[in-house]
């Protein structure tokens, strides 16, 4: 059976395809578009889709869309009625699309892609808990969901076993947590959908001494269920997340642009504390309700990977996986997998485009830079030998990452060892933010003399503590905090990226490197050659490579 998994209209539009029991393709739409979570219709996505898995659009048994459009529009309606007069010309702005595309999805998808198949659609919160566990390494789990909303749950507890998803309990808008960060996020002067990871990062610099005022703000109950103030908050009736009641009680808010202080670095530091007191909550009582040691999350809060850190050191379960793309995106995976009856594991995340030898030469003899093709041996020797000297090297090779994390095929690579680097590739390369910290790659066997860790962590999603005695060996991936979001690898998950680890390791006796992505600031990461060259000219990287040619401007 060959399943097409779609999600849309929102933001993080994706593609995923399910051959034969098999996940052979995984794809956002902003890869292709190259517009930062776009949530347009992700035609490009399907096409990869069916290219990678040489098929036609005839050969799909079954389309599923992520959530229920229906359902959706029900609360908007409802939320309207209960917020009227207020909530008029905002729900007079959002109704033309809902009546245009969004009431008419079946419609719109057949015509998008040619299909005249069978099309379903699926709970946003059961295709978050499918994308968490059919992938996960779990024969039985319990699964927790958290995100802004889907159609009315924001928050939903779940078991799980070999015969199908149990929903547990759930909390319904306009109560939510994914609300409540995103609402600060754009109080802080930040970009709702986008800069949430930035608030994390700053949260590391401030003290939680708005703990009252956020008592105000949220109540919470011993089961980690919660409801929230709406006298301070706009997103039911208003584009404005927050109300005007929110700044007597935290301040003016703070523009975009504006000079951060203290402040602000406190609040997001008491946002960041009671997002971890509401989840470790849930976590304890999720345990209290199902009989398993293991846990599986998704929904766009299980990104926080600060949040993370702590549930995976203080919840009593023994084991934790959480799915890389657990934003909107993997809904769209999860979508696939629920109706696919398909026995997979997630092994890796490479799951997006690639693009041949023949492919590159052509882009690279097109555009102004200089390349020299070499063997794999001695590209890992030179790019080794070129970060532990200082340059900054980025990998471009084999099939792009699934999720936002860079992974070691779409990666911006530095010397961790040197504190000038977090200056260097924050100020110079990317062009973005001084506070945003920066994330190692490590082999995993060596991780445990760095960090704080048992076991693996491959996707980059959990926040570790870096080691007292290490903390002046690899100053440019410790953040202000003491900790670092770590990926560890194995050989066989990458080899490419893996030797040029180990070849660094064996020169400087670290064996860790600086990973970000391939991008420039509020830019998708890099998808086709001609990207990753448009990235090398316009920034201050020294040089990209793939595993047969090294290019430099």
């Amino acid at each position: 059976m060959n399943i097409i998994g779609i999600s849309c209209f929102y933001h993080d539009s994706a593609a995923t395809l399910v051959k034969d029991g098999e996940m052979v393709a995984a794809v956002e739409e902003e890869r292709f578009t190259r517009q930062k979570h776009d949530n347009s219709f992700p035609a490009n996505s399907v096409e990869y889709c069916l290219e990678r898995a040489e098929l036609d659009i005839e050969d799909i048994d079954k389309v599923v869309f992520y959530e229920k459009p229906i359902k959706k529009f029900d609360r908007i309606l409802e939320t309207a009625a209960v917020e009227f007069p207020r909530g008029y010309r905002f729900f007079s702005e959002v109704l033309p699309e809902w009546l245009g595309t969004k009431l008419r999805l079946r419609k719109k998808l057949r015509k998008e892609i040619d299909y005249t198949g069978d099309v379903e659609f699926m709970e946003h919160h059961r295709s978050h808990a499918a994308s968490a566990f059919y992938p996960s390494p779990f024969a039985e789990a319990a699964i927790l969901t958290v995100d802004g909303v889907g159609e009315w749950k924001t928050n939903q507890m779940f078991s799980a076993d070999d015969s199908g998803i149990t929903p547990l309990k759930h909390i319904d808008f306009p109560d939510s947590l994914g609300l409540l960060y995103s609402a600060i996020t754009s109080y802080l002067g930040f970009m709702v959908n986008n800069d949430e990871y930035k608030v994390m990062g700053l949260a590391a610099y401030g003290e939680p001494g708005y703990r009252e005022e956020f008592d105000t703000l949220i109540s919470v109950n011993e089961d980690g269920s919660y409801s929230m103030n709406q006298d301070f908050f706009g997103y039911t009736y208003s584009k404005q997340m927050w109300g005007e009641k929110m700044e007597d009680l935290l301040g003016g808010p703070r523009k975009e642009g504006e000079e951060l202080t203290q402040r602000h670095k406190d609040i997001a530091a008491t946002l960041q504390q009671t997002l971890e007191k509401v989840l470790l909550k849930q976590i304890d009582h999720l345990y209290e309700l199902t009989d398993t040691e293991n846990l599986c999350m998704a929904g766009g809060v299980a990104l926080n990977s600060a949040a993370n850190g702590r549930i995976r050191k203080e919840m009593p379960f023994e084991n934790i996986w959480i799915q890389p793309a657990a934003g909107d995106d993997g809904g769209a995976l999860g979508a696939a997998l629920e109706r696919s009856e398909a026995d997979y594991e997630m092994e890796n995340v490479y799951l997006g485009p690639e693009y041949s030898k023949a492919e590159m030469r052509k882009v690279l003899d097109q555009s102004d830079v200089s390349y020299r093709e070499k063997s794999e041996d001695e590209i890992t020797e030179e790019v080794a030998e070129r970060l532990s000297s200082g340059e900054v090297i980025a990998l471009y090779h084999g099939r792009l990452e699934w999720g936002p994390r860079a992974l070691g095929n779409r990666s911006i690579l530095a010397d961790p060892r040197r504190e000038e680097m977090i200056d260097t590739v924050n100020g110079k390369v990317k062009f973005r933010e001084s506070f945003r910290p920066f994330a190692p790659t490590v082999l995993e066997d060596q991780a445990p003399k760095y960090f704080d860790i048992e076991g693996e962590s491959p996707y980059m999603l959990f926040v570790f503590d870096v080691e007292e005695s290490k903390k002046q060996d690899i100053p440019a991936v410790t953040h202000v905090d003491d900790t670092s979001r770590i990926q560890t690898l194995v050989e066989d998950k990458n080899p490419f990226y893996y030797s040029i680890i180990d070849r660094f390791g064996e020169k400087t006796g670290i064996p860790i490197v600086l990973n970000t992505s391939f991008n420039l600031k509020g830019m998708p990461i890099v998808n086709r050659p001609e990207e990753a060259v448009k990235v090398l000219k316009e920034s201050g990287l020294d040089a990209f490579t793939t595993r047969n040619f090294l290019v430099e401007d």
